[in-house]
């Protein structure tokens, strides 16, 4: 009995010496601190980022532009026919202004800063766009960098619709109106005050020398169509009223009608399979706090 004693009251020492050494151990370590990133020179990469934040091969939004991944996501608003002025309706809201059958610029919106796209686009073709159309000057730089690469390809573009005042817009409705009926024209035409038109940042093309794209069965389906519908977004261009989303945009698809939001946000709103409208409108109540 007494080995068995002294063998036990052993064992209970070397077990008590085991678990001092350990809790010693763990004292001694603390809670562990995060290691900072470092680059390959060496240096310190910044702060560690907060857990579910981008990693850091993923291009950080310009001011003004968030991913779709911080942007609230409301329901958007119904397609129904108003005249409520949109929230951004100044000159330099033009990337985020929302335009439907809602929501409307008022009919003073003009843009101070329009340029001929016929004299803009001539040094690539005389035929890209008719004399005396107009773009605002922001976009034109990016809109011959497509005409010029999509020439290259073997595509051949021409713009036949940019910019239309208030009055303008009036009158387009009004004609639509006449050859297909009231309802029928909301949903292929903008009324006066809804038209992306008007903000200076909107085009329609077709097939350079071709006809009008809408008098096609699917403008999309062509060289030229497919190759816009591809790419155009790499210029800062996204298609408006895709196919199939007419309950979202409001307007029935128009494979022939872009808007130019700028190449980081196009590119944003290509990358988040959201229609323009879905996009501008989450980004909106999220800026707005709402």
């Amino acid at each position: 009995m007494r080995k068995r004693f002294r063998r036990a009251a052993a064992l209970t020492l070397v077990t008590l010496a085991v678990v001092w050494v350990a809790v010693a151990a763990v004292a001694a370590v603390g809670t562990p601190e995060p290691v900072a990133a470092t680059t390959e020179s060496g240096e310190p990469a910044g702060p560690l980022a907060p857990a579910g934040a981008p990693s850091p091969t993923q291009s950080e939004p310009e001011q003004g532009v968030m991913a779709v991944s911080t942007i609230s996501k409301r329901a958007l608003p119904s397609c129904e026919v108003g005249d409520e002025p949109t929230a951004r309706a100044e000159l330099g809201d033009w990337p985020y202004t929302v335009l439907d059958t809602r929501f409307m610029l008022p009919a003073a919106y003009a843009p101070t800063d329009l340029v001929d796209l016929g004299a803009a686009l001539s040094g690539i073709s005389r035929y890209a766009a008719p004399a005396g159309m107009l773009f605002r000057e922001v976009g034109v730089a990016d809109l011959q960098a497509l005409v010029q690469d999509a020439q290259a390809a073997g595509i051949a573009l021409e713009v036949i619709s940019a910019y239309r005042s208030f009055d303008y817009q009036q009158r387009t409705f009004d004609g639509w109106v006449a050859e297909d009926g009231y309802e029928q024209a909301l949903r292929s035409s903008a009324r006066a005050g809804h038209s992306e038109h008007q903000l200076g940042t909107a085009l329609d093309l077709r097939t350079r020398g071709g006809p009008p794209a809408w008098d096609l069965a699917d403008w999309a389906t062509t060289p030229e169509g497919a190759w816009t519908a591809a790419n155009a977004w790499r210029y800062g261009f996204v298609m408006s009223y895709p196919s199939g989303k007419e309950s979202i945009t409001c307007y029935m698809y128009e494979p022939w009608h872009y808007r130019y939001l700028g190449r980081e946000l196009a590119a944003d709103v290509h990358a988040s399979g959201l229609t323009t409208r879905e996009y501008l409108w989450n980004l909106e109540t999220t800026v707005s706090g709402e």
